[in-house]
């Protein structure tokens, strides 16, 4: 890279994004070999796949320890949250016009992903 203090700076600021506790270590060694921005949409992407994945997995598991009510519940509040991770994260895809935008996205949506596949797990208990 040309600008090794812009190569910091992206970094630093990606960092609460990519390197969060929960990264599959897919993710992990990915981010540490990126270089460029596309790259680490590469890598995010790779990551969201894997996130959703498992966002679906627990979302099933918890959809079949439910009664038939609660269920009811669980699909109307997953599909409000759904709506809601992809309004709250488009804020981040256009937030500056700049290229930070798709990493700050992603980083928001995969984030968010984690977030409501850890919750989701712990839904019914350990």
């Amino acid at each position: 890279m040309k600008h090794p203090l812009l190569a910091v700076a992206l970094m630093a600021t990606l960092a609460p994004f990519a390197f969060a506790q929960g990264d599959s270590p897919a993710y992990s060694q990915c981010m540490k070999t990126a270089t460029t921005t596309v790259d680490m949409n590469d890598c995010n992407g790779a990551e969201i796949e894997r996130q959703d994945a498992r966002l679906n997995s627990a979302y099933k598991s918890a959809m079949a320890g439910l009664e038939a009510g609660q269920q009811g519940k669980l699909r109307d509040a997953q599909r409000l949250w759904i709506k809601y991770r992809d309004a709250n994260c488009s804020l981040y895809y256009g937030l500056t016009g700049g290229t930070m935008d798709q990493l700050n996205g992603a980083g928001c949506v995969l984030e968010m992903t984690k977030a409501r596949a850890d919750e989701l797990g712990k839904l019914l208990g350990p």
